[in-house]
């Protein structure tokens, strides 16, 4: 049995964190789930509860700009340093030392940024549908600065979330790499404005060129029809990061812990188990 409760914290700028913990009586490691852009803490219930059922705590939380943490008016407020300070103030809450740190998409980039000032305190790494740079069609200077005054603007003019909160994650539906529906969702939820600056992190993202650097048992979960992140890409990041494999699912595409949340918590459980 696990104790669920729901808790909100200040992080270190004072802004409102919104998370649940899932707490057994085991010895086991604490597992501790970082969502993509646009989601919430809801979205890791598929894969959360079957591990919960094996006897592991867990820690799940909204990120800045999500769900109900807080949404923050500056711009400034959204970078990869208040994201890893996000995560060190709740374990610095709850008094863990060391976790399982799990990432999906955007949540793969805080999680690595985490794991390379703080690797102390990971006992494991997962990343499922990770991101390693910006897109390829933002490679050229010219339309990167294009995009980042793009994005400021849009982001100035975007009205604060209309229902800021949870949204429902349907059973059986599947989740395409890019659909209106998952956008308006956002909108609703979150605000245009924080899936535009939290997705702006990603513009000079370049994860890649520190990913030698992780010395932590790391498991990367990829399906190879990812049309954000090409698998072909993933494969070549991956043989740079010690200590890590590469598991795939075939006919998976880049929501895999919603499309394919069965096949993900079997990997999990066996990488953690073994």
């Amino acid at each position: 049995m696990h104790k669920i409760s729901k808790k909100t914290i200040k992080s270190h700028d004072g802004l409102k964190l919104y998370y649940e913990t899932h707490i057994t009586d085991t010895e086991k490691p604490v597992l501790f789930f970082l969502h993509g852009i646009g989601g919430d803490l809801d979205a890791w219930d598929f894969i959360k509860n079957p591990l919960l059922e094996l006897g592991f705590s867990a820690i799940a939380m909204d990120l800045r700009g999500h769900g109900h943490s807080g949404h923050p008016k500056s711009a400034e407020s959204y970078n990869m340093k208040d994201l890893v300070q996000d995560v060190v103030a709740i374990l610095r809450q709850e008094r863990f030392d060391k976790i399982i740190l799990i990432g999906h998409s955007f949540g793969t980039v805080v999680a690595h940024h985490f794991a390379l000032d703080y690797p102390e305190k990971i006992e494991k790494l997962i990343l499922i549908s990770p991101i390693f740079h910006a897109p390829t069609y933002l490679r050229s200077k010219n339309i990167k600065k294009l995009a980042h005054k793009t994005t400021n603007f849009l982001a100035k003019i975007s009205p604060r979330p209309i229902r800021p909160g949870h949204s429902k994650y349907p059973v059986g539906k599947f989740h395409k790499d890019y659909e209106l529906f998952g956008l308006a969702r956002t909108i609703l939820r979150n605000s245009l404005k924080s899936y535009l600056l939290n997705s702006k992190i990603t513009i000079d993202l370049d994860v890649e060129s520190t990913a030698h650097q992780l010395q932590i048992e790391t498991l990367i979960i990829a399906g190879d029809k990812d049309t954000v992140f090409p698998i072909s890409s993933t494969k070549r990041i991956q043989a740079k990061i010690p200590h890590s494999k590469l598991k795939i699912i075939k006919g998976g595409n880049h929501v895999l812990v919603l499309n394919n949340a069965a096949a993900v918590a079997n990997l999990i459980s066996r990488f953690l188990l073994d």
